[in-house]
């Protein structure tokens, strides 16, 4: 209940009370009157003159009672009225304050209808254009849908395609390569072999070459270690970067340096790279540059001369021919009887090799080591004399890596076993040669020296940049 109402209700109780009070006392009779009402037909001796006079003083104080109370009657009455008025101004101001209240709200409460309905509006027309857009987005995505099904079809007949071609190249280059393969077997003569094969080869003898390195050499050490190095701790990890050659005997260090005058320089980072540089030039040295393996060496060194003479009064072709001739005679014919001198240079070498070797590292030798070492080395004998029969010259080299000489690396005629890119190995210095390569000069004739074809790249370790 608001303060306005309570107070209304105060001054209806209090109103009340108030008029109930007027009309008793408006009823009730004066007190002169109940005095003479109180027995009107009796009738009573005059009373004295006391009685009188207090009849008298009696009266008067009643008169003033009821004057009192007129008085008290008359002020309720006013306070009444007043009660009335104010409550009749509250009213009326309550009213005003009602009637702008409802007005005010009546007012918000259009701005906020007005405020909602815009946006009721704004979002309705912001459904629509995204309903829109979306409708023409679901469109575009079909037409993309279209065309990605179209290109998937497309790839796939191009896919098609690019197989059929491969195999097609494919069998042109198997073809090709049987032509090539033919064209060498018809235009070779007798004991003439193809280039190919004389690859392979080689690739397989370089190949064992270093696995046989590996197997053996592995876990070997070089040469002494510094006792000064040894003894202090900080220096513990490279007693085998620091390889004291001084107490190997000195025809063998003359040996080594003839065969790798770097041995020095490679015995720390490379030591693999040069044990397999000293079998490969011992390989080229005895079997690959000699006149025919297993002729003794006089006979070799008179057959030497004689083609040295027919040079200088034949032609190149005819020399060829003649030497391919001479030496094709000794394979078939004399090389079962030159068995024994054979199997001396195959010893020779082996005992060679472990004499170096032995002498240089830790490791010693083993009927193992040697019986895969000889087996290295008939091949090479084989491969060796099928070489010299040929009537176009091939050439076995291995490029000799001396100190104080640049040494580069030719793309060529070398290939780098550190598998780095050819382009960045431009102008490159070689440090050492795994294995050799071999060059093939003339044609299968013998004719047309000019004419020169690599038949398999040296293998070289290229120095770090």
């Amino acid at each position: 209940m608001s303060p306005p109402e309570k107070r209304r209700g105060n001054s209806h109780t209090v109103r009340s009370s108030a008029s109930s009070r007027s009309r008793d006392s408006i009823i009730s009779p004066p007190p002169r009157a109940q005095l003479t009402s109180g027995n009107p037909s009796s009738s009573s001796p005059a009373p004295d003159t006391d009685s009188t006079t207090d009849t008298a003083i009696s009266g008067s104080k009643d008169n003033d009672a009821l004057l009192v109370a007129k008085e008290k009657e008359s002020i309720l009455i006013k306070d009444n009225y007043d009660q009335i008025a104010n409550l009749k101004k509250e009213l009326d101001i309550m009213e005003a304050e009602f009637t702008r209240e409802l007005d005010r709200l009546s007012r918000k409460e259009g701005d906020t209808a007005g405020f909602w309905q815009a946006k009721n509006a704004s979002l309705n027309q912001q459904l629509l254009r995204t309903d829109t857009e979306l409708r023409l987005l679901r469109a575009e995505v079909d037409v993309r849908e279209a065309e990605r099904a179209e290109l998937r079809e497309g790839w796939e007949v191009l896919r098609r395609q690019l197989e059929e071609r491969d195999n097609e190249i494919r069998s042109l280059k198997g073809h090709v390569a049987g032509l090539k393969q033919w064209v060498s077997t018809s235009t070779a003569k007798g004991d003439q072999t193809s280039d190919e094969e004389f690859g392979d080869s080689m690739t397989k003898l370089g190949n064992g070459l270093q696995n046989w390195v590996i197997v053996h050499f592995r876990r070997a050490k070089l040469g002494m270690i510094d006792q000064t190095r040894r003894a202090r701790p900080e220096h513990h990890r490279l007693t085998n970067k620091h390889v004291d050659f001084t107490r190997v005997d000195e025809a063998i260090i003359d040996d080594l340096g003839e065969l790798v005058p770097m041995y020095e320089q490679l015995a720390a980072p490379a030591k693999v790279h040069l044990l397999q540089n000293v079998v490969s030039s011992i390989l080229v040295e005895t079997v690959f540059n000699a006149f025919f393996v297993g002729l003794p060496t006089d006979q070799a060194e008179h057959l030497a001369q004689v083609e040295k003479y027919l040079a200088s009064i034949c032609s190149v072709e005819a020399v060829n021919q003649w030497r391919a001739t001479t030496r094709t005679m000794l394979r078939r014919e004399a090389a079962p009887r030159m068995q024994e001198e054979t199997t001396l240079v195959t010893e020779t070498v082996i005992s060679r090799v472990n004499h170096i070797l032995d002498a240089i590292t830790d490791a010693s030798a083993t009927d193992a080591r040697d019986h895969a070492l000889r087996a290295l080395l008939q091949s090479s004998v084989e491969l060796a004399r099928l070489l010299v029969v040929q009537k176009a010259t091939f050439k076995v080299y291995m490029p000799k890596i001396l100190p104080h000489q640049r040494t580069l690396f030719e793309a060529s005629n070398m290939e780098d076993i550190g598998a780095e890119d050819e382009e960045s190995l431009t102008g490159r210095e070689i440090c050492c040669v795994t294995f050799p390569g071999m060059i093939k000069s003339g044609d299968e004739n013998g004719g047309h020296p000019h004419f020169t074809n690599v038949v398999a790249k040296a293998r070289v370790l290229c120095t770090p940049e």
